[in-house]
């Protein structure tokens, strides 16, 4: 369960060495999300490694009080169109009434870079 003092924390969900490019991403995903919505923080909640009640695990949680949206982020390593079939419609499958909406934003591991200032650069087409 998420507790309050894991809110804007960054959970690992592998330390071994094959993730650190992921945790990376995962990173500087949540520092453009804070970074984006500065003015708004008290609105934002924002968690890594976030459980949902259908037994999802998402990377990124990012939910907006105010608007009452959700966007949940997922990185992925071995992404192919049937991983992205049946997390699609996974995430179709959720329904929590007090939100407006939940968006499902899936990150290609493999068509980013592993250099950081363009790796920073290519997350911001995924930043809303």
């Amino acid at each position: 369960m998420t507790i309050w003092e894991d809110l804007f924390k960054i959970k690992l969900a592998n330390s071994d060495k094959s993730f650190q490019h992921h945790e990376v991403v995962k990173l500087l995903l949540v520092m453009k999300l804070i970074s984006k919505y500065k003015n708004q923080k008290n609105w934002l909640r924002i968690y890594t490694e976030f459980e949902l009640e259908n037994g999802l695990v998402c990377d990124v949680y990012f939910y907006n009080i105010k608007t009452k949206a959700v966007i949940c982020y997922e990185i992925q390593k071995q992404f192919t169109k049937k991983w992205l079939e049946e997390k699609t419609l996974k995430y179709k499958e959720i329904e929590i009434p007090y939100l407006t909406s939940i968006d499902f934003i899936p990150i290609d591991l493999n068509n980013l870079s592993k250099e950081i200032e363009e790796l920073n650069d290519q997350l911001e087409k995924y930043i809303f």
